[in-house]
């Protein structure tokens, strides 16, 4: 398996560690007693347990907000509305979602929020995490059942925010891997994604040209508008939300930001007439995105794992998928529908890309295989496949004269192979790290390979030697003031 760092997770489930707050609300049993002296009724009962049970029932602001915020605002904000749902306040929670209100007061049994927390109701919640602890399902289950009453008028109250993450400062230097590469149309500039920033490159003189910054995690995938003039960046934290930047290659400043998904995202594809993006994330979505208003489309909801690969047919009309699941989907871009999947795979796909003429695809990834299959309307079969690499595939591109597929393999090799046949054309072995991204310049010519350590290199895709030495894609990120005693000890 190789190193799931940048390019991919681990197979296993997301691992969602859990904030527990546990509350214990006490039981009471107030016993009143009705003494009649002299035909007196001395104090009634009922009125004391009214003030013991207001003392008694849990406090939104104090007992349920927190849990909410620690374990439900990943998927109910105001930015990810899953279901519709937004619990960022008392009153968006009482409002609910697409299936109506989350909550009956005085009837937590019946209770759509109660029912999902304890798996009574398919699916669970929180979804796709561990469940709740007793003590916070019974803290909410009580609060319901004394009426779900919301903060009192004389508390003030703040929306919900999801728990922030702390800054990790690195001890020693680091250097970003780096996680995509993409030339422009014309050729002229080479984009290079890692940890927050994309660097534009000249691939002529290895110049670097200028950066972009401002990303929220890992630069996953790039593509350029048709015409040049524009670059998506697509990326976002784990198990948070995906993250595509728009930027003005002119001006390089920023356009636009769009944020979806709940989980990052590993590849975006930008549509033939540029006004489609697509993306692929964790979160076993995909998604189409219109570009002028930065608005999502439609959200393609059949895979049942992470996907890692998108890619427009040459014509725009279709959308390929690959996924962890061992399939590749095609789907209609205008109406979203599902056309067919291509289930040869053994493992997991992590790469894809069309033929030039577009009646054929390529998909590679876990089992070492490069998977063909030729194109139809309604369906696709698989024209040839063969075990390429001697360990996972992680990048594979398709040349533009369609005559060689390029793969690199965590077995530290690039290797040229003969798009029809999959013959051996030739290999460059023994890389520095594992080259994690592949780029084909427009006119075939030149390959860039990006590797985990940081490093680039240009390659002469005619006679497989580099062009020029290494390049340092990013500086050293630098430990704060005050580690020179920790960096020292680590030497």
């Amino acid at each position: 398996m190789p190193r799931l760092l940048v390019a991919h997770r681990p197979r296993m489930q997301s691992h969602h560690q859990k904030f527990r707050f546990v509350i214990k609300p006490a039981r009471l049993a107030v016993a009143g007693a009705v003494v009649f002296a002299a035909g007196v009724v001395f104090k009634s009962s009922a009125t004391l347990e009214s003030h013991v049970t207001a003392a008694s029932e849990p406090s939104f602001n104090s007992d349920i907000a927190p849990i909410l915020q620690k374990n439900c605002l990943a998927c109910h904000s105001s930015t990810e509305k899953m279901g519709g749902l937004v619990m960022e306040s008392y009153d968006s929670l009482i409002k609910g979602g697409a299936h109506g209100p989350p909550i009956l007061p005085h009837n937590a049994r019946e209770s759509r929020l109660a029912l999902m927390i304890e798996g009574k109701l398919e699916p669970q919640m929180p979804y796709g995490a561990d469940p709740l602890p007793a003590a916070d399902i019974a803290a909410i289950k009580a609060w319901i059942d004394a009426g779900a009453k919301g903060p009192a008028t004389s508390e003030t109250t703040q929306p919900l925010k999801p728990a922030a993450i702390p800054e990790i400062q690195t001890e020693v230097p680091v250097v970003s891997p780096v996680a995509s590469v993409k030339f422009s149309p014309d050729g002229k500039l080479l984009a290079v994604g890692g940890y927050r920033e994309v660097r534009l490159i000249d691939p002529g003189s290895g110049k670097l040209l200028a950066t972009l910054s401002g990303h929220a995690d890992y630069v996953r995938s790039i593509a350029f508008s048709p015409d040049g003039k524009m670059l998506a960046a697509g990326g976002g934290p784990p198990q948070r939300w995906g993250e595509i930047k728009i930027w003005d290659l002119q001006s390089h400043q920023l356009l636009k930001t769009m944020r979806g998904h709940k989980d990052c995202i590993y590849s975006i594809a930008w549509s033939p007439d540029g006004t489609l993006i697509a993306s692929g994330s964790y979160d076993k979505m995909a998604k189409l995105w219109d570009v002028p208003s930065a608005k999502e489309l439609s959200n393609l909801q059949d895979h049942i794992d992470a996907v890692f690969a998108v890619a427009f047919s040459p014509d725009g009309k279709r959308l390929a998928t690959a996924s962890q699941d061992r399939t590749v989907k095609i789907w209609d871009v205008v109406s979203g529908r599902r056309l067919y999947t291509l289930s040869d795979a053994l493992d997991g796909l992590n790469t894809i890309a069309y033929s030039p003429a577009g009646d054929r695809i390529a998909a590679a990834g876990y089992d070492k295989t490069i998977y063909v299959w030729h194109l139809g309307d309604a369906d696709g079969h698989l024209e040839q496949s063969l075990i390429a690499d001697e360990d996972s595939i992680l990048a594979l591109v398709w040349s533009p004269d369609a005559k060689t597929i390029i793969t690199a393999s965590s077995d530290g090799s690039i290797r040229f192979r003969e798009a029809v046949t999959l013959d051996p054309i030739s290999v460059i072995g023994h890389q520095a790290d594992w080259v994690e991204a592949l780029g084909i310049s427009p006119d075939g010519t030149r390959l860039a390979a990006g590797r985990f350590n940081g490093t680039l290199s240009l390659y002469d895709a005619e006679n497989y030697k580099e062009i020029r030495g290494q390049m340092m894609a990013f500086e050293p990120r630098l430990p704060p003031a005050g580690n020179d005693d920790k960096q020292a000890a680590m030497r």
